[in-house]
């Protein structure tokens, strides 16, 4: 009897065992990103994804901007160029118009 919980506690362990992560990759070219490598032109292993928040898309390129996030900036960088909403957000802001 005791032999058959030592099977069981052994047989637990081995599924609890941690999964890889799901690996996600990039197009070097378009910046289009999926799961696997299939239906990419230019594979590479994508590093940091994001999500924005105004349009849902996922994208490698932390400087996205997209039409619906254009609207609610109203301050740019004279510097370096970023665009945000608040004025306090950049080092030199300029009032878009």
């Amino acid at each position: 009897m005791a032999k058959a919980t030592k099977t069981k506690k052994v047989a637990k362990a081995k599924k609890t065992t941690k999964s890889k992560k799901a690996e996600i990759y990039t197009c070097k070219t378009c910046g289009k990103i999926k799961k696997g490598r299939g239906h990419l032109c230019s594979v590479a292993k994508a590093k940091t994804i994001y999500t924005c928040r105004y349009c849902a898309t996922t994208t490698g390129d932390p400087r996205h901007v997209c039409a619906p996030m254009v609207i609610g900036m109203k301050y740019v960088c004279k510097n370096c160029g970023r665009v945000t909403p608040y004025r306090n957000a950049v080092c030199e802001p300029r009032l878009i118009r």
